[in-house]
Parts: C-alpha cells; structure tokens; sequence
C-alpha cells in the first residue's frame, strides 16, 4: 500500500517575486535621486566649465568640490525618496498572520514586504549613498524620517544598528546601541509570522551583537550586554541586566546618583 504524502510547499517563487521586487526598488530609488541631482546640479550651474580630462591641479580641485557637491544633493534626494514610498504604503498591524501553503496572504504582510524592501534600500545605500546613515538621522531629514520612516527614536547612534522593522520600533532618549546590534519586530515561525512592537526606555545600552525581538519591552537604564539574545516578547524592567542566550536577568543596577 502506498501512503501518499503532501508535496513541500515551494517558497522560490514568492523569495524571486521579492528579490524582484527589490531590484525593481533600488533602482528606481537610484535613478531618481541621480536624475535629480544633476537636474538640479544643472539648474543651478554648479558644473565646472572645462572638462575633466587633463585637468591641472587648480581644475581637478573644481571638480572635485562639485562632484562632491553631487554626492551631498544625491543622499539628500535618496532619503527624501525613502521617505516619499514609505508613505504610500500602510503601517502592517500587530498579530499573528498564517503562512501554511494554500492560505491567502494577510493584506498586512503584504504591507510588511513593500517596507521591508524599503529598509534594505535604507541600510543597503548603493554608492555615492554613503552619507544616508548620516543624512537621515540629522535635521532637516531627520524630522521626516523618524515620524514616517522610522525608527521613532529621540536618540542619535555614533553606529547605525540594523532596524529590521523601523516602522514598529519606539526608542527613548540617550539610547546607545554597539557594533552590529539589531532589532526585529517580526518573529517568523515554521507556519506563521508575528508582528508586535517594540518599545525601548531612556538611557537604554544595547551591547555589540545583541538581538532584540518582537513584542520585547526595555525599561529605562537597562542594559543589555554584548551578545544576548532577548527572546519574543520580554519584559525587561528598569535598571536591570540581562545577559546571555536566551538572556536572563543577570542583576540590578541602581539609579544614577544612588550609590
């Protein structure tokens, strides 16, 4: 007797549709920042009137101001379109949205893809867009990209930490992340994604490498150390330690000005 069996659930399809989608993104966001750049280097004549090729000393050093002129206006221009597609798309609501094979895609996830293609364009910047780590976290950009992008963070980063979902990602002020720390507010199961916000307090320490996840809640001046990872949808309270993987609490730390 022959015991039939269900055929895998194939996900290349839907992975190429994004990786698609993704290409089809980037350079539209690419094109259009350098289209605009030199429309505008153009109407504000800021080309050099001699060519480049057998520049001197005096006219290499006019060009390169100009095309570093160039590389300012498209970082600009390539956060101002991050912004502008990011507020095309609908914020995905908080839940738990199935993904065993034949179900119907939630609207939510859905919304979930667009933004993040929009977050890889963010922290993926192809060249000259070197300067959007700095450009989006300093005024004038900055008062658009935290409202509509996100992260909404009253805090500044020396390092930029890896926002997988910035538009549910709430920080405090004085919020300091180390090297390659990352939050995610999606949590992907074997049949099913959960979506839930995460919320960090003031005067927050997030170690080098540390993950944070969905639904998790870091109360003020707490620190995580490097290397932990904070399950889905922890509690940690203010002033405490957490360490470890899974991180646990480790101890206490007393306020500021109580030793």
């Amino acid at each position: 007797m022959t015991i039939a069996t269900a055929t895998p659930h194939d996900s290349r399809l839907c992975l190429q549709g994004f990786l698609l989608l993704d290409v089809c993104a980037r350079l539209f966001i690419w094109s259009t920042s350098l289209t605009l750049t030199i429309a505008t280097m153009t109407a504000l004549n800021g080309w050099p009137e001699e060519s480049i090729v057998g520049a001197g000393p005096r006219l290499a050093w006019i060009w390169g101001q100009k095309l570093t002129h160039l590389v300012l206006l498209f970082n600009l221009y390539y956060v101002a379109c991050l912004v502008v597609l990011r507020l095309t798309v609908p914020t995905p609501k908080e839940g738990s949205y199935s993904m065993m094979p034949g179900s119907p895609l939630d609207r939510n996830l859905i919304y979930s893809v667009f933004i993040a293609v929009l977050t890889k364009a963010r922290y993926h910047a192809p060249f000259p867009g070197f300067l959007v780590f700095h450009i989006a976290n300093l005024p004038p950009m900055r008062w658009l990209m935290n409202p509509v992008f996100g992260p909404k963070s009253r805090s500044c980063y020396v390092l930029d930490p890896i926002i997988g979902d910035p538009h549910l990602t709430e920080i405090g002020r004085n919020v300091v992340f180390g090297f390659n720390s990352s939050v995610t507010c999606h949590t992907q199961q074997r049949d099913s994604i959960t979506i839930r916000k995460v919320v960090i307090g003031d005067d927050v320490l997030i170690g080098a490498n540390a993950v944070v996840f969905s639904g998790c809640k870091i109360g003020r001046g707490a620190v995580v150390l490097s290397g932990a990872v904070v399950p889905p949808d922890t509690v940690i309270g203010e002033y405490e330690v957490w360490g470890g993987l899974p991180a646990r609490k480790i101890k206490d730390l007393p306020p500021p000005g109580a030793m």
